[in-house]
C-alpha cells in the first residue's frame, strides 16, 4: 500500500492543503475534498483499492457523513411534509396549557432518565425538532430551547445503553451494565439537575 516513488508528490500535496487552508480562499471542507480526490487516483489507479483504503483510514469518517446526510433528509421530511407540526400541534393539545411554554425545560430535567429509552440520534434528530417546534411559539427563542434539552444530555449520555463505549468500560470493570446503571443513574441524574438548575439562574 506504500508509493515511495510518490512521496514528494503526496509531500507537495500536504504542502498545498496546508498553504490553501491558510490562505482561506477556498472551505476547509472543499480542499480536504479536492485533495483526496487527487491523491486517491494518482497514488492508487484501480478503483477497489481506493476503496479499500478508504475503508481502512475512514471508516468513523464515513459514518458521520452518512449520518449527517440522513439527518438532514429525515428532519427535511418532517418540516417539509407537514409532519413537524402536525406532531407539535397534536403535542400541544394532549398537554396540559401551563406546562407548553415550560416543556423544554421538563425534557431537560428527565433526559437524564430517557437517556435509557432514547439514544442520542432519536433524541436530537426527532425529539428536539418537535420541542423546539412547540415552545418557539411562545416566544421561547430556539438557541434556549437547545440549550435547555442538550444540558441533561450531555450528561445523561453517561448512563445510556446505546453507547458503546459503556459496553466496553463495564466489560473491562467487569461488572453487569444494569448493576453499573442502577450505581451511576442518580449520581447522573444528580449532576444533571444542578446543571439545568445553574443554567435556569443564568450562571451557564
Amino acid at each position: 500500500m506504500e508509493r515511495p516513488k510518490l512521496l514528494w508528490f503526496n509531500f507537495a500535496l500536504t504542502i498545498a492543503v496546508v498553504v490553501f487552508l491558510m490562505w482561506g480562499v477556498l472551505p476547509a471542507g472543499l480542499i480536504f475534498m479536492l485533495a483526496v480526490s487527487i491523491a486517491l487516483p494518482v497514488n492508487y489507479t484501480k478503483m477497489n483499492v481506493q476503496m479499500d483504503r478508504i475503508k481502512g483510514d475512514a471508516p468513523s469518517a464515513l459514518m458521520m457523513a452518512a449520518i449527517i446526510l440522513s439527518a438532514g433528509s429525515f428532519l427535511g421530511i418532517l418540516e417539509n411534509s407537514g409532519m413537524l407540526n402536525s406532531l407539535a400541534e397534536d403535542i400541544v393539545v394532549i398537554l396540559p396549557a401551563f406546562l407548553v411554554p415550560y416543556l423544554h425545560y421538563i425534557i431537560g430535567i428527565f433526559r437524564a432518565p430517557l437517556e435509557l429509552v432514547l439514544n442520542t440520534d432519536a433524541y436530537y434528530f426527532a425529539l428536539l425538532p418537535v420541542v423546539d417546534q412547540i415552545v418557539t411559539r411562545y416566544g421561547i427563542d430556539s438557541i434556549t430551547a437547545a440549550y435547555a434539552i442538550m444540558i441533561g444530555n450531555i450528561i445523561g449520555t453517561f448512563i445510556s445503553p446505546f453507547s458503546p463505549v459503556h459496553w466496553l468500560a463495564v466489560g473491562l470493570a467487569g461488572i453487569e451494565m444494569g448493576r453499573y446503571i442502577k450505581y451511576a443513574i442518580f449520581w447522573v441524574w444528580g449532576f444533571s439537575l444542578l446543571a439545568m438548575a445553574a443554567f435556569v439562574m443564568g450562571i451557564i
